[in-house]
């Protein structure tokens, strides 16, 4: 019951990335690293949006009012059934529980949906493969330089933004990503650790311009492979373990916030079914040829990964408001954040025990990074599986854009902010549409995919 880890400052990370960078020769030259040394916080930590986010103590409407009544002030961790002072080591992925009923009941009304959607996806997936390798199709051609920048651009990714070039700088207006100690996998499928990774983009043109990973030079292509394994396998994974701080499943909500506690139900088991089913199905995908038996290894490198990825946690990342003119997501979530909050310090007395932080990340920020990535990569053959270095991370990279990234069909319930019917969700969704009206659509209030 303690509360969500707190994000690591932009110190921590700066420092990290530029220690990393010291073990490889082939960063000495890189000129955004100059600019990350004198990277500071851009946007200072709004504590109104800060206290309208904080949890109340307690998981029951009741208690808390009670305790409000009473004008009773918290001290320590006591008073509600929260840990109010005390925070979570890390992120975890997997550790709300619910009852047997609501565990049947998302075994009933959720799993079978999502399996019949990979299952149909893949098979579609096989057929192509299958005639790709004889020559009877081809997929669409795929600019990857322009797929490098997007997938940066419009994606949670960009949190990994650290700095430009300067104005008067020849190179132009480059923007440089950092990812300090990157999780990948090798065509061994063994399961590894980059001291960084780095991508820069030209912002004007929205291209790739070049890449490394430690001292490996990048082209396009293999970026691409590894900025999706990223997202699948390292990045989206951590919106999932944010979003079991931002739900509240007990009994106590059943009458007076009955929508909210049936998406705090979705999320936490889908969340079980992503994290702890999700590895028995490589044996299928081995059996179907769609992925390699190194994936079925009992060290579970695409598991490790997870982890590595859960435990590195989230830091700040203000400087992001650097690229709200080069991106209609950013652009978008900038702007909606503030809304929500808003709205959320309205109606809080309806969401006990709920992280209004981790709500908004496992809500908004986690269905439009779902509905970008599919947009992005629009056809899974872009990942190329016969790559030297990386094609094992493309295989799975397929799977996932089949299979797990669209909307699982055939649910009875309701799973959007627009037509919720709920004072909160829809007063965000009527605001956020002034904003942008086809992201707006696409909020959902719960992790369903």
């Amino acid at each position: 019951n303690r509360a969500m880890p707190p994000i690591k400052t932009l110190e921590q990370n700066k420092e990290l990335i530029l220690n990393n960078s010291k073990l490889h020769e082939q960063f000495d030259t890189c000129e955004l690293l100059n600019n990350v040394k004198t990277m500071a916080v851009t946007r200072k930590e709004n504590k109104v949006i800060r206290e309208r986010a904080k949890r109340t103590m307690s998981l029951s409407v009741s208690k808390f009012e009670q305790m409000r009544g009473l004008g009773q002030k918290m001290t320590g961790a006591l008073l509600g059934s929260l840990n109010m002072v005390e925070a979570a080591d890390e992120l975890n992925m997997d550790h709300v529980y619910v009852s047997f009923f609501d565990f049947l009941w998302g075994y009933t009304f959720i799993g079978p949906f999502s399996v019949l959607l990979w299952k149909r996806r893949t098979i579609v997936l096989r057929i192509r493969q299958f005639l790709w390798k004889r020559g009877l199709i081809k997929p669409s051609d795929c600019d990857y330089e322009a797929l490098c920048a997007t997938l940066l651009l419009e994606q949670t990714q960009a949190i990994h933004y650290c700095a430009k070039t300067d104005k008067d700088s020849e190179r132009g207006n480059i923007a440089g990503f950092f990812f300090a100690n990157f999780a990948y996998v090798d065509n061994d499928c063994n399961y590894q650790v980059a001291d960084l990774f780095a991508v820069d983009i030209d912002l004007d043109t929205k291209r790739f311009v070049k890449a490394k990973l430690d001292d490996i030079n990048l082209n396009a292509k293999e970026t691409v492979i590894l900025l999706w394994f990223n997202t699948i396998a390292a990045q989206h994974v951590k919106l999932h373990s944010m979003a079991n701080w931002g739900v509240n499943v007990d009994d106590a909500l059943a009458d007076v916030n009955p929508f909210f506690r049936r998406s705090s139900v979705v999320t936490v088991m889908y969340n079980y079914f992503g994290y702890t089913s999700f590895n028995g199905f490589f044996k299928t995908w081995v059996e179907e040829g769609l992925a390699s038996p190194g994936w079925e290894d009992p060290k579970k490198p695409f598991v490790q990964s997870f982890n590595h990825s859960i435990k590195e946690g989230v830091w700040q990342h203000g400087q992001i408001v650097d690229l709200v003119k080069y991106s209609e997501f950013i652009n978008f979530v900038v702007k909606v954040r503030s809304i929500f909050f808003a709205e959320f310090q309205k109606h809080k007395e309806i969401f006990p025990g709920t992280d209004g932080e981790a709500m908004f990340v496992g809500t908004i920020l986690h269905s439009l990074d779902h509905y970008f990535a599919d947009w992005n990569l629009k056809d899974p053959l872009w990942l190329d599986v016969d790559d030297p270095r990386f094609g094992k991370m493309a295989e799975v990279g397929r799977v996932v854009k089949a299979g797990f990234v669209s909307d699982v069909p055939g649910l009875y319930f309701h799973k959007r902010y627009k037509g919720s019917g709920h004072p909160f969700y829809e007063a965000v969704y009527r605001k956020a549409a002034k904003i942008n009206k086809k992201l707006a659509d696409n909020m959902d209030t719960c992790i369903i995919k």
